[in-house]
């Protein structure tokens, strides 16, 4: 079983537009990764048309699943309460409601940070690295949503996003992680938006 799942994960990767390098690698926190595709650089997704019917959703505690040298065991606290806390801002700005148990109509929503990334300043200093990207801190993310009943996955996102700000002050891995998670938070409502309007 394990097997086949490694080997899914592999053509996963193989089969998207760049390989991996454009977006995290999947790491087994998904149900399911094979419904996934590319939608823009850096991230993947998988929406089902019934995700729009359904109201009430529970966010689950946040896991980190990022290199344990990158952030104190406080910081990594706070981030994944941060993270929990803006997407249910989220949910309930765009209308719908936050449950505190699982039941018939209640969807769960499962949230995993897979990397962090810190800002090499120094890396920035060049137009030709600024305009890439690279040393500028973010991180990674996994997410999906499923029937709090039956498991059923409803929907599905892995992604990386780099921190929208460049700094060359000192630099605050947890601001930067948290600029990122609004931003992740901002796109999931938008999405949420359009899916409601549908209905």
């Amino acid at each position: 079983m394990q097997y086949r799942r490694l080997l899914s994960l592999g053509a996963l990767c193989a089969a998207l537009a760049g390989g991996c390098a454009s977006a995290p690698p999947p790491t087994g926190f998904l149900r399911d990764y094979s419904k996934l595709q590319k939608v823009e650089e850096g991230k993947l997704r998988y929406i089902a048309p019934k995700l729009k019917d359904y109201s009430h959703f529970m966010v689950d505690p946040v896991e980190m699943r990022t290199q344990k040298e990158v952030l104190k065991p406080e910081q990594r606290a706070e981030v994944a309460n941060y993270m929990r806390e803006a997407f249910e801002k989220v949910l309930l700005t765009g209308g719908c409601h936050v449950a505190a148990k699982p039941g018939v109509g209640v969807a769960r929503v499962r949230l995993a940070i897979t990397e962090v990334n810190q800002t090499k300043w120094y890396l920035n200093l060049h137009p030709a690295t600024k305009v890439t990207g690279e040393g500028m801190g973010g991180a990674a993310m996994e997410g999906e949503v499923v029937d709090s009943v039956t498991g059923e996955q409803l929907a599905a996102v892995i992604q990386v996003k780099h921190a929208s700000q460049f700094r060359l002050n000192m630099f605050s891995t947890i601001n930067d992680v948290k600029n990122v998670i609004d931003q992740w938070a901002e796109a999931a409502g938008e999405r949420l938006k359009e899916l409601r309007a549908a209905k």
